[in-house]
């Protein structure tokens, strides 16, 4: 090969994609007329032949390399997982040897699984690895917590399993909603599917309370306090999600819904409990402990109609453009 040869299949890509110059088109296509090497050159270019052997090339160097990853991680989990163990088993001889039964044996080997749910599981799985580590840590936890109120004798498993179910559903739940192949209805109404799973485990945790408690007159204020703080939350969901008018007019509405819960709720609550409690009061000219509440409250209030206002004239401007 020439240095002329060169030159020209340096310059070939150029000339396929119509990238060159007159005088360079001209320049190569004289040399293609008369060398036989670069004319096929050109030919098996035009056949993709290379775009495929590259395709090819690729592929092969990402599955090597994917393949010495996983081979990689596998070898750090195990030798993480071999480091869990020396524990498990000085803890076992250690129980037994003192204890002659196995108590505190397991509290210590629960309390290791949710460690390793939370390092040995990221590098042991491929796909889905962040759902395959919550699941296996919201197990493990509860497994853990299982375990203590066995050997402590407690009966407040019901109470904890419920709220940490409640509190990594707040987490976690908007991103299962994410990657569950949820069925065609859920699939068109995460947010609903998140809101209602979240409404169940909270009814579940408020149910265990009770039980656990044992006090009839939580029974009277419990349902009430929750009908009306649950109910607030999910008529600003529907608004929100369902409601069909303009988005400006919506964020209004739940501005001013925001501002009336803030400005009541205590005073609602305070009814359901059997108390009387003032409408909160604006003095501000003074605060202090007892017009700190007050003016705050006013202040959200004003400000959550000030929102509302604004939005609402947006909206009604942008109706009268269209």
């Amino acid at each position: 090969m020439n240095r002329q040869c060169e030159i020209i299949q340096d310059l070939l890509p150029l000339y396929m994609d119509n990238a060159c110059s007159r005088s360079s088109v001209q320049m190569i296509e004289g040399h293609l007329a008369e060398c036989e090497e670069c004319a096929k050159l050109l030919q098996a270019m035009k056949s993709n032949q290379y775009e495929e052997t590259l395709r090819l090339e690729k592929e092969g160097v990402i599955a090597h390399h994917a393949r010495r990853e996983k081979r990689r991680t596998l070898a750090i989990g195990a030798g993480v997982t071999g480091v869990f163990c020396i524990p498990v088993l000085v803890c076992l001889i250690v129980n037994l040897a003192v204890g002659h039964a196995l108590d505190w044996f397991f509290i210590v080997l629960t309390a290791l699984m949710v460690l390793a749910s939370l390092s040995v599981v990221p590098l042991a799985v491929g796909r889905q690895r962040i759902l395959c580590t919550m699941l296996s840590f919201t197990v493990s936890l509860l497994l853990l917590l299982f375990t203590c109120a066995i050997y402590t004798h407690g009966d407040w498993f019901p109470v904890t399993a419920s709220a940490v179910l409640f509190g990594l559903s707040v987490l976690f739940m908007p991103y299962l909603a994410y990657v569950l192949p949820l069925p065609g209805f859920w699939k068109r109404h995460k947010g609903l599917f998140v809101l209602g799973t979240e409404t169940i485990l909270f009814a579940i945790m408020m149910i265990c309370i009770g039980f656990y408690i044992g006090a009839p007159s939580y029974w009277k204020i419990m349902p009430p306090i929750v009908l009306f703080n649950g109910g607030f939350l999910w008529i600003l969901f529907l608004v929100c999600r369902y409601l069909r008018i303009n988005r400006f007019f919506r964020a209004g509405l739940a501005g001013i819904m925001v501002g009336a819960y803030t400005f009541s709720i205590d005073h609602v609550i305070s009814l359901i409990l059997g108390e009387w409690r003032p409408w909160p009061r604006w003095n501000p000219g003074v605060w202090n402990f007892q017009t700190s509440d007050g003016n705050i409250k006013w202040m959200v209030l004003a400000g959550s109609i000030l929102i509302a206002v604004v939005c609402t004239a947006i909206g009604i401007q942008q109706r009268g453009k269209r």
